[in-house]
């Protein structure tokens, strides 16, 4: 209220029919009312306060605040408000929009009962990773449950973050948790692939080295040090899906290059260069999952 009444006076803020307003005309954009005839304060108000209070408090290098598309136009006018007001905040802050998910087969409604929960999603998600895995052979029935666990939570962080942002998502369970092509457990099958060539390695005492390499670039090696401009790009933007792009496109070409030959070989000089790129392979799929707050299993 404070912020506000001290921007009436500024002429920032002006009175409308008892209230006090924003005219965010002037900027391309539409009136709102911060504080309203009975003297009360509007979300807009409490905004302003929460935003400086942040800043003041927790000491924040920058703000992101994340809603649905919905709120836009509303963030549109608080920010340019803020602007005015405080500037210095306004200008380690910013609105992210997103979009909604929905079900293959139509939208999710209450009217027609079909809306889901997060929490429902995941189980459901968990119930069929854990069906996924039960051909696959495991120590124990505890390390099958965290693996369908972390697959589970791939299929679906995966589907969201590799839509653009602000964009609806289409949420398809079946081929989320396929291993093959576009998903979460495909790029954590790449990396269990991967970790299982650096344990033979390591089985026949085989040395990862970075020399000898073959007379031919492959493309996987063209790709892998793209990496830290990627994820420089995706936060710079606020789009993770960057990320998701280039982990897909790794993750191809290192299925590709593993099937043209063996890599781990005594015989071969050049298989310790081979082991040393899986071994980048493995770090960088397992550290680009990390950022997208995916688990990379040894075993699946």
């Amino acid at each position: 209220m404070k912020i506000v009444e001290g921007g009436t006076k500024n002429g920032v803020f002006e009175e409308s029919d008892g209230a006090i307003v924003y005219k965010g005309e002037k900027k391309g954009l539409h009136t709102r009312v911060f504080i309203t005839k009975a003297g009360t304060p509007t979300y807009e108000t409490k905004e302003l306060g929460l935003d400086y209070e942040k800043f003041q408090k927790q000491k924040l290098d920058h703000s992101v605040i994340v809603t649905a598309n919905e709120q836009s136009g509303f963030f549109d006018v608080v920010l340019a408000a803020m602007a005015d007001v405080l500037p210095e905040v306004a200008a380690k802050t910013e609105h992210v929009a997103h979009g909604f998910m929905a079900l293959v087969g139509g939208k999710m409604s209450s009217r027609k009962g079909n809306i889901i929960t997060g929490e429902s999603l995941i189980e459901d998600m968990r119930v069929k990773a854990f069906a996924k895995m039960e051909e696959r052979e495991f120590e124990n029935q505890e390390e099958k449950r965290s693996v369908a666990d972390a697959v589970a939570v791939a299929a679906i962080k995966y589907s969201i973050l590799k839509q653009a942002t602000g964009k609806n998502i289409v949420f398809d369970p079946e081929q989320s948790l396929s291993f093959e092509g576009d998903s979460g457990p495909y790029l954590q099958y790449a990396h269990v692939r991967a970790r299982a060539v650096l344990r033979k390695a390591e089985a026949e005492k085989v040395p990862a080295a970075a020399k000898r390499p073959p007379e031919e670039v492959s493309e996987l090696e063209r790709l892998l040090y793209r990496f830290p401009s990627v994820v420089a790009r995706a936060q710079t933007e606020n789009e993770p899906h960057h990320v998701t792009t280039f982990l897909t496109a790794i993750a191809s070409a290192f299925n590709s290059w593993y099937a043209q030959g063996k890599i781990v070989d005594m015989t071969d000089d050049t298989s310790p260069y081979k082991i040393a790129l899986t071994e980048a392979f493995a770090a960088t799929i397992k550290n680009g999952l990390w950022l997208l707050g995916i688990q990379a299993p040894e075993r699946m």
